[in-house]
């Protein structure tokens, strides 16, 4: 029985030079090292029947922590007003293993690639798409450094962040509101605390842009929430939403 030509078939799996300006063009970064992409792109199962020395697993490691930071980054600097657990479930929607897929899918990254022959060209589970993402995003970062990688990720990922901050609570949607007309940022004012120490009330008011509200709740957010909402409510009714 003859011997395989490894080599022969390494050359030939490489990926075509049309799927690799897809991606580049998908993502709008250009790879001076063409060799980072091929790696993202390729999966271990690939890799194992195929006698390389590498596959996509490190890069993930690497570019799940550059997308979690970047867009942790992004998403401090845009909500300055939003706290921990709003941040958290915020950043959990964009990055999360569904969004990541979705991502790949857009980028016809399940049938470009590299896996094993018991894997099918676009039918590949959600995960191995989603590392590929990731770890595409770690060949980004190592060929052309943070600066690029915050260009691709925003282009890719923080465009959905309106969209996440659409479900969000009513103070940061005032404030996407504000920011989209480049108008004053909301100053919440606390007027009062009543109430048992072990329950208490809270009054807030907020008074902008000629509109003023106040509100009550058991929570100090909860009543700033509701006065965004009111004062929210008036702004879109004058200016549209």
């Amino acid at each position: 029985m003859a011997e395989l030509n490894l080599d022969s078939l390494r050359e030939k799996a490489r990926l075509d030079p049309h799927e690799i300006a897809f991606l580049e063009d998908g993502i709008g970064y250009t790879f001076n090292d063409k060799q980072l992409l091929e790696e993202a792109m390729c999966h271990s199962s690939f890799a194992k029947e195929y006698g390389l020395k590498y596959n996509n697993e490190r890069l993930e490691f690497f570019g799940d922590s550059v997308l979690e930071f970047i867009v942790s980054r992004a998403l401090f600097k845009t909500y300055p007003d939003a706290n921990e657990g709003e941040l958290t479930t915020m950043r959990a929607a964009l990055v999360k293993a569904d969004s990541l897929a979705a991502k790949a899918d857009a980028l016809r990254i399940p049938y470009i690639v590299l896996h094993g022959h018991t894997m099918k060209d676009g039918n590949l589970p959600k995960s191995v798409s989603a590392n590929a993402l990731e770890a595409l995003m770690g060949a980004v970062c190592l060929d052309g450094g943070m600066a690029a990688a915050e260009r691709v990720i925003k282009k890719l990922f923080l465009s959905d962040a309106e969209e996440q901050a659409a479900g969000a609570d009513p103070k940061l949607k005032l404030q996407m509101w504000l920011q989209a007309r480049a108008m004053p940022l909301p100053n919440y004012e606390l007027i009062n605390v009543t109430g048992p120490s072990h329950a208490p009330t809270f009054t807030a008011r907020l008074y902008l842009s000629g509109f003023e509200h106040t509100a009550s709740d058991r929570t100090r957010r909860g009543a700033e929430a509701k006065v965004a909402s009111m004062v929210l409510a008036d702004l879109t009714a004058k200016y549209g939403a």
